[in-house]
């Protein structure tokens, strides 16, 4: 099986990296694509034109959009969105789908989201389910906040997450994306945050996942 794990940074990818190393994990790339939804879409179209991989497997840190996501442990991302591509009215936040511009069930969307089909590669991560959001900036007003908590129902937020749910699923690749929460969105002090235990976690559970598709 020809598995490619992606995250951002390389600083997300590093202890990855040495461990499969020592592991010798199978037939595995581990490629960083670059910060943000455009340098993860063309470096990772890029990489399926030369090969397209069997599994890709999207990892990296996120941030926890409520009290409920914990710090410095990992999470399953069963669904991404794009709540940025919209306006905000006098009435209130309307995304492209509530204009009218696109039908939220059109493929690759489902009632506006990304949804990950690959129920089995979820559950083999071990892992609790989040839904995720994928933003271009780091969210910190508290209005904005809001409408990611309630209109939709987000629980963690990257920058990335979203590239790779929509071309996995346009190119029918499975996929499976891998996130440890390294601090609460919102909160600009890093006193708090956990970058390394959140490192740490999605780590140890690539791992864990690679090894078991590799024994199988």
């Amino acid at each position: 099986m020809d598995i490619l794990v992606v995250a951002a940074m390389e600083m997300e990818l590093g202890p990855l990296l040495e461990t499969n190393k020592e592991a010798s994990i199978g037939s595995t790339e581990i490629l960083p694509l670059g910060i943000g939804i455009l340098s993860t879409a063309v470096n990772l179209m890029q990489r399926i034109a030369r090969k397209k991989p069997d599994l890709i497997i999207q990892t990296g840190i996120a941030g926890g959009i409520h009290e409920g996501i914990s710090l410095g442990t990992a999470y399953c991302i069963h669904s991404e969105c794009l709540p940025e591509m919209g306006v905000q009215e006098s009435t209130g936040y309307r995304d492209i789908f509530d204009m009218g511009f696109q039908d939220p069930n059109s493929f690759p969307f489902s009632e506006k989201r990304l949804f990950n089909p690959h129920h089995d590669l979820m559950e083999k991560t071990e892992l609790p389910l989040a839904a995720g959001i994928t933003v271009n900036q780091i969210t910190t007003d508290p209005q904005q906040i809001s409408i990611y908590q309630n209109q939709y129902k987000a629980d963690v937020e990257s920058m990335e997450g979203a590239a790779v749910h929509y071309i996995a699923l346009m190119h029918q690749i499975p996929f499976v994306q891998i996130r440890g929460i390294s601090n609460r969105v919102g909160e600009r002090g890093t006193e708090n945050w956990k970058f390394k235990e959140a490192i740490d976690a999605s780590t140890a559970s690539c791992r864990r996942l690679l090894l078991k598709l590799h024994q199988s």
